[in-house]
């Protein structure tokens, strides 16, 4: 059996190479060890990096921060997990290590045999007894401190305000003005809550941990996709898909039917009543998302409903005077950020008048 010398040198950051001899030796242990049984070939950098942690996690210098580098390594992506186990498994293989930490592994007898391997086990047993237990107590702790959801992190959008929320597994959660999301990410499972508000997720593919939403009454539950949902209040709610597929379900039926599942593809939407049941509902996906730009698309909208999309940015409300027309509607594009300019220039628009009335706004009539 070949052994791989190069591999116990020096732990050195991913992607640098010691000298040219240390490089080849690498590549060449790299090679026996995609060879081992039970081992498929993999990506060659994601196996040096795995190779490069194992060697890194045996120093005696270990540090807090290295244990918290190799857990953020290993959670940032499941080929990270998939290329870290199989080099355990090569390495068992060729009689290196066990697996880690290491505290069982030198008490354990060798697999491979030959005086290199024997003067290796010997150095490293010599090597990690002394702090194969240190080391284990701290890894035990990032791992738990990565993996164990502990309490869950709660994120809010003011009024009027805008938050992006990039998580660990690559998932990014948009809140639009005054929103909330509890959300919580364990090895099994990625679960959120959209405890108010409005909220666009786009969903990073991980088939081993299902992407679920709850809104209350019903659940949202996606793989890889992207959708919006306002929960407009806590009894009604509408999920708009703009990638993807998604799958809403009931968690009881409601006062007209059984819970109810339904599938939403693309540029499909659906109200979520839970005095009605599911239904479809007809919206335009461009003017439902324009708030992750900023922007209120009003096309052809009631002067009513314009005013209490409005009001949703607004801390000082808008009310629409008795003497203007409910029938008036409004078009145009309008920032939801400059929000003194988008009321004046909805006000311009309607020749309606804007003024202050105590702690609200007041759109009435010009006079003649």
């Amino acid at each position: 059996m070949e052994f791989c010398g190069g591999i116990f040198d020096t732990a050195r950051p991913i992607g640098t190479t010691k000298h040219n001899h240390g490089k080849a030796l690498d590549i060449k242990c790299l090679e026996l060890l995609n060879k081992a049984p039970g081992r498929e070939p993999i990506d060659h950098d994601l196996a040096q990096q795995a190779d490069t942690w194992i060697v890194a996690l045996r120093r005696e210098n270990l540090a807090q921060d290295d244990l918290q580098q190799f857990a953020g390594w290993l959670a940032a992506d499941t080929r990270h997990q998939q290329a870290w186990d199989q080099a355990l498994a090569a390495w068992q293989t060729l009689g290196v290590i066990s697996h880690l930490p290491v505290d069982s592994f030198l008490h354990s007898p060798a697999v491979a045999s030959g005086s290199q391997i024997d003067n290796l086990l010997s150095r490293l047993r010599q090597r990690w007894a002394p702090v194969a237990m240190a080391f284990s107590l701290m890894l035990a702790v990032v791992l738990v401190a990565t993996f164990d959801p502990g309490p869950k992190a709660v994120y809010v959008a003011d009024v009027g305000g805008y938050q992006q929320i990039n998580l660990a597994d690559g998932s990014v959660i948009e809140l639009n003005t005054d929103s909330a999301v509890e959300v919580s990410l364990t090895p099994d499972a990625r679960e959120i809550v959209l405890l108010k508000g409005e909220a666009f997720f786009t969903v990073a593919t991980d088939k081993t941990r299902p992407f679920v939403v709850d809104i209350g009454g019903a659940s949202v539950r996606a793989l890889g996709t992207a959708f919006n949902i306002y929960r407009d209040s806590d009894k009604t709610a509408v999920v708009a898909v703009s990638e993807g597929i998604v799958r809403v379900e009931e968690a009881s039926g409601s006062s007209v039917s059984a819970a109810q599942s339904r599938v939403l593809t693309v540029d499909s939407a659906l109200l979520i009543d839970s005095a009605r049941g599911l239904s479809d509902v007809n919206v335009e996906l461009e003017q439902v998302t324009a708030w992750r730009q900023g922007q209120l698309l009003f096309d052809n909208t009631p002067l009513p409903e314009a005013v209490r999309m409005l009001n949703r940015y607004l801390l000082k409300k808008v009310e629409v005077a008795d003497s203007v027309a409910p029938s008036m509607r409004v078009s145009g594009t309008f920032s939801s950020r400059q929000k003194r300019q988008t009321l004046l220039a909805v006000a311009d628009a309607l020749e309606l008048k804007l003024t202050p009335n105590g702690d609200k706004w007041l759109l009435s009539q010009n006079n003649p």
